[in-house]
Parts: structure tokens; C-alpha cells; sequence
């Protein structure tokens, strides 16, 4: 039985896409095909059904799982002992919100990249109610959210890397643009653009304005933070979002902070794993660098 088989298996198992599995793992989506193909007549057993355009694993596929995420470790740690330059090799699956990704991410992955060049690195965006979910179905090693919701979950254990205020923005050609304080009655009847999800700072602001007796004139939630700020632009409403994701904007003028008068609505990021994750060397050394620059105070 090849390890790289059993690696293919994993890509395919957590991704449950056998393109997306190739584009991972660097091989033609032939290859990968011809991989579980091999296991599973090596194995006598079904691993994968396809139910049109969609991939499932079989109970045989769930069974096998846990050993072969265990027998790929254990082969790891093997070439560990052995590599010559004892660098951290392999692949690193992150989830990341996308305000976090866009605007804070990328020099601590440029210093991750630095340090560990041989690891492979993929990004999926998520939403705040997704990530944990990624997590839990292993879709993702890591990730990095702007929410609570893992503090309920006990199977998922969770870093805090900085606290940062939102902000109220719309177009400078807005009506409430031009007022000088706002208060929750001041956005009866406007339209709000919110990133979609269940928990977080969207959360806060609709129980703000319901527990005001405030109705707004339409609620619209967006997957693409991005999206929503192109509407802002355009003056289809008025949004509330990290600080760090519309600073440019404000900055270059294209969006204007409004002048909120209430308590100030927060974020926290936070790094989560799952409590039963394995932490390979790559996992470890992302932890490791995450870390470093929060005790350096570089992270906010």
C-alpha cells in the first residue's frame, strides 16, 4: 500500500472533489482517480460514491479514515527523522474569513512562506457559521475567524490574536453621510448590507436595532465582503464592517465613516484547530509563527 495513495485518499476525503484534490496534491485529476482506484482494489472495499455531480465517502471510506490520516503522520515523522536539512514539508489546508484574509493574512503567511518554503499552502474563504464546520468535517487544518462560535463548540480549541472596532460606512453621496452624530433611530427605514451568518458583529448590530424598537428599510446579506462594499459604493445602503477591511476606502475617500454615537460594536479574531487534530509539523509551525508575532505584539 503506497503512502501517496493513502495522502490522495485524505486529499479526496476532505475535500470530497476529486479536482479539487488534483489541484492540492499537484496531479492530473487521472492520477488521482487512478490513486483510489488502487486502494480500493487493493483494499476490497468501495471508498467514494458519486451521486452525480457530487462525491461522498462510503461507511468503508469513514473506517478508513482515522488510520490513514494516523499511517501518514507516523510516515512523516519517519522522513523527519531523516530529512538532511530538517525542514517542515507538506500540505496546509487554512479557512479563513475574508476580511482576514484580504487585509491581515498575508504578511503572516509571506513570513510563514519565508520560513517553510517546501509546505504547501491552500486558502478556502468561509463564512463565520462555515469555518468550524470545516473544521470539524476536516476540510481545513486551521482557521481564522472574526466570531464566537467556537467557544461553544468543546471539540474545537481556540487562540485569541487581537480585538479590533467596526465601522459604519456608506457613499459620501449617502443621506447620512452628511449627519453629524448617529444613533440606532437614525437608520429606521435605510437599507443595511451585512455579511451573511448567524453570530458575530452582523448579529450584534440587528439585536442593537430590535432591542431599539428600530426596523431598517431592507436587510441584504452578502457571501463577498467585497461585494458589499461595491454596493456601499454605488449608495444601494449602508454597511457596518471591520475597521481593517474599509480603511483604504475611507482613506482614498470612496467610502465615509459614519459618526456613530453608540457603544462601540467589536470583533475578535481568533485562530482555531480542532481538539483532535493531528498538529503536523506544518500545522505546528504556522501555530508557532502565529504565536511568535502575537507575544511580539504584531498582530493587530
Amino acid at each position: 500500500m503506497y503512502i501517496k495513495n493513502l495522502q490522495t485518499f485524505l486529499a479526496v476525503a476532505r475535500l470530497l472533489n476529486f479536482g479539487g484534490a488534483a489541484q492540492t496534491l499537484n496531479y492530473s485529476q487521472s492520477t488521482v482517480s487512478e490513486h483510489i482506484h488502487v486502494l480500493e482494489e487493493e483494499l476490497g472495499a468501495r471508498l467514494f460514491e458519486r451521486l452525480g455531480k457530487k462525491v461522498f465517502l462510503t461507511a468503508e471510506g469513514r473506517k478508513l479514515l482515522p488510520l490513514a490520516e494516523r499511517t501518514v503522520r507516523d510516515a512523516e515523522e519517519i522522513r523527519g527523522l531523516f530529512r538532511e536539512d530538517g525542514g517542515v514539508s507538506g500540505c496546509l489546508n487554512i479557512g479563513a474569513a475574508e476580511s482576514l484574509c484580504v487585509f491581515w493574512l498575508p504578511p503572516l503567511l509571506k513570513e510563514y512562506r519565508l520560513r517553510h518554503p517546501q509546505v504547501q499552502v491552500n486558502i478556502k474563504l468561509g463564512g463565520c457559521t462555515e469555518l468550524p464546520l470545516w473544521l470539524q468535517q476536516n476540510v481545513v487544518d486551521v482557521a481564522f475567524g472574526l466570531n464566537d462560535d467556537a467557544g461553544q463548540q468543546p471539540l474545537l480549541r481556540q487562540v485569541d490574536l487581537f480585538r479590533g472596532e467596526t465601522a459604519f460606512v456608506a457613499s459620501p453621496e449617502h443621506e447620512l453621510a452628511a449627519r453629524g452624530a448617529l444613533s440606532a433611530g437614525d437608520f429606521a427605514g435605510h437599507t443595511l448590507l451585512l455579511p451573511e451568518g448567524a453570530s458575530g458583529y452582523p448579529t450584534a448590530l440587528k439585536t442593537l436595532l430590535a432591542e431599539a424598537g428600530v426596523k431598517a428599510g431592507a436587510v441584504m446579506e452578502f457571501g463577498s465582503l467585497e461585494a458589499i462594499k461595491l454596493c456601499v459604493k454605488s449608495g444601494l445602503g449602508v454597511s457596518l464592517l471591520p475597521g481593517i477591511a474599509v480603511a483604504g476606502d475611507i482613506g482614498r475617500g470612496e467610502l465615509v465613516q459614519l459618526a456613530w454615537t453608540g457603544a462601540p460594536i467589536a470583533f475578535q479574531a481568533r485562530m482555531v484547530f480542532h481538539r483532535e487534530k493531528w498538529l503536523s509539523p506544518a500545522l505546528a509551525a504556522l501555530e508557532k509563527v502565529v504565536l511568535s508575532s502575537l507575544s511580539a505584539g504584531g498582530l493587530s
